[in-house]
């Protein structure tokens, strides 16, 4: 297969480029964050898009472009339209023009987070920007028989000093502090291992459509990130702000976000628990100190 992942030089992009780049043949891109061994393209202008597309003729095409912060979010509506909406509308005009497969990834804070266990059925219903702009994509994306969209809730891993580390694992493998406004919202981790896994899993199916994809494991959000923690250092550098009044930001944060993923375990798909998960994270980055 002849792969593109567009965005190669983020978390989970550069999870899959080097994953991916041992068994096929793939193009990675970045935007701004240059990096050896991949190709510039702005996927936000959509000739460029086009005409990179066209000229490489991949079987499949994985957007990971995403502004994934709720703040900046809520704070720069018209930016996260641009990224988590409009730019995935664009790869999808491309990919039509070509019929490449491709893969969209979404979030859990499509959903309000009032009563959990979400399966795929469930009628979307986001409180906050960046949900919003991903029910747009999804809407967009699923309309095309060739697509695949693949909703994950607070992926988790480690691709090495000096790489992307994701939203979770990225500050406290710096070594920095943080504090938690939410820290009993219940979440799912998946591990980015097993996300990537699930895409080859998907294609080789021959599956389409829209998937949940998650770790068995459900935690709260200062536990989930204690755990992450206790990875890297013994002194826990994370602690939880008590506020009688939430923010107009913080109200929009659902509650629980976790997912009914047997949709994807009936096709035969395993992914690792939390505590599985921690040790390959533990052992991974052991190996590169």
């Amino acid at each position: 297969m002849k792969i593109v992942v567009i965005g190669a030089s983020g978390f989970l992009g550069t999870k899959l480029f080097n994953f991916l780049s041992k068994n096929h043949e793939v193009i990675g891109t970045y935007s701004d964050n240059k990096k050896e061994g991949l190709m510039h393209l702005d996927a936000t202008i959509p000739g460029d898009i086009k005409k990179f597309l066209n000229d490489n003729k991949p079987d499949i095409v994985i957007d990971t472009i995403a502004l994934t912060s709720s703040v900046a979010c809520e704070k720069n509506p018209d930016l996260c339209r641009r990224l988590n909406y409009e730019t995935a509308k664009n790869i999808l005009e491309a990919c039509k023009t070509i019929n490449s497969v491709m893969v969209f990834f979404s979030s859990t804070y499509i959903f309000d987070g009032k009563k959990g266990n979400y399966n795929e059925s469930d009628l979307p219903n986001p409180e906050n920007e960046y949900g919003k702009t991903k029910v747009l994509a999804e809407k967009e994306i699923l309309s095309y028989k060739n697509s695949i969209v693949i909703r994950v809730d607070a992926m988790y891993g480690y691709n090495g000093k000096g790489e992307k580390n994701g939203v979770f694992g990225g500050s406290i493998l710096s070594g920095n502090e943080v504090k938690l406004k939410a820290p009993d919202q219940m979440r799912q981790p998946v591990l980015a291992d097993d996300v990537v896994s699930a895409i080859l899993f998907i294609l080789k199916k021959n599956q389409r459509g829209l998937f949940h994809v998650a770790g068995p494991t459900r935690v709260k959000m200062i536990d989930f990130l204690k755990s992450l923690e206790k990875v890297v250092r013994d002194e826990s550098k994370i602690s939880s702000i008590q506020t009688n009044e939430k923010s107009e930001i913080e109200m929009k944060i659902p509650f629980n976000t976790t997912l009914d993923i047997s949709k994807i375990e009936n096709l035969g798909l395993k992914t690792h628990s939390f505590e599985e998960g921690l040790e390959i994270l533990r052992n991974q980055y052991n190996k590169d100190k």
